[in-house]
């Protein structure tokens, strides 16, 4: 099947060489000709047209740093929906507003040209392996064309309402993630202050009512080894729960925790740790509690 993916960093990158190893036909954009030229060695089609690349494939795919340049990407000059076939899927795994995606999704509607939000969870060690988590929002028949695509990419592909309703999880998935990582962090640095072994308060944590995934894989495998290496950085996981909280504040709902939560991010990235991996954020409470958390 011809897919394009147009954005190929950490995440889109990945992306379209899961779906060239599955067998598709597979076209690319992106601004950085050097990382078009790799993906061309590996038998991709560059394009340098944004146009030409949505005229010559059914099924486009957006993986780029947020909305508002997915909105460019669509309708810039020149951009996607200048070329997009009637009939025609634009499949959106960007970390977006839900607000944005469905702007997007109605303008395209109007040429006839469908939209699914697919945004991702796994990190890219699941992206290369296809065992991403993929939340959906879109019309059901429009994804029921796409499922078979989606499930080359990732083992979980849910469902989860309408357009904007996958943009709206994986920011919601994201703030549980962030305020856990956050917390963790804090109570581990406390806890070596306090004079405890990390690796066995680590230990109860794991077999206790605290354990998560931040206790369970993060901590062992990146803070506790000090690799940090992921690949989801500090910069886009306070973004992430910028979204969550701006959707609260507009649905009034209370973010009394996921607001200090937030606070703690936004000083990270201020702190010039934005590029850096988010498990990276355990570094920055450990600067402050004057402790290194560490196997």
């Amino acid at each position: 099947m011809k897919i394009a993916v147009v954005g190929l960093g950490n995440m889109g990158g990945r992306v379209a060489k899961r779906l060239m190893e599955q067998g598709h036909e597979v076209g690319i954009y992106d601004t950085d000709a050097a990382a078009v030229a790799r993906f061309a060695e590996l038998g991709a089609t560059g394009y340098q047209s944004l146009k030409t690349l949505g005229a010559e494939h059914p099924f486009v795919i957006t993986v780029l740093p947020n909305g508002d340049i997915v909105k460019k990407v669509v309708f810039g000059e020149q951009g996607l929906a200048a070329g997009m076939r009637e009939g025609s899927t634009l499949i959106d795994m960007t970390s977006s507003v839900p607000a944005i995606t469905t702007e997007v999704g109605q303008a395209l509607s109007k040429q006839g040209i469908h939209m699914l939000d697919a945004p991702v969870s796994g990190g890219v060690k699941k992206a290369e392996t296809g065992q991403l988590t993929i939340m959906v929002g879109g019309n059901a028949a429009v994804l029921a064309d796409a499922d078979a695509i989606l499930r080359d990419v990732g083992e979980h592909v849910i469902h989860v309402g309408d357009l904007g309703a996958g943009h709206t999880v994986k920011a919601l998935n994201n703030l549980i993630t962030a305020t856990t990582l956050a917390i963790t962090s804090e109570a581990m640095a406390l806890g070596v202050k306090m004079g405890v072994d990390a690796q066995k308060m680590l230990d109860v944590i794991n077999v206790g009512s605290g354990k998560s995934v931040s206790s369970e894989m993060k901590f062992p495998q990146q803070v506790m080894s000090r690799k940090f290496d992921v690949g989801f950085t500090v910069g886009l996981m306070c973004k992430d729960v910028g979204i969550a909280l701006d959707m609260a504040h507009q649905a009034g709902v209370p973010t009394f925790v996921s607001s200090a939560a937030y606070e703690l991010w936004k000083f990270g990235v201020a702190k010039g740790c934005g590029a850096m991996d988010h498990t990276a954020i355990a570094l920055v409470v450990e600067e402050m509690a004057g402790v290194e958390i560490k196997g």
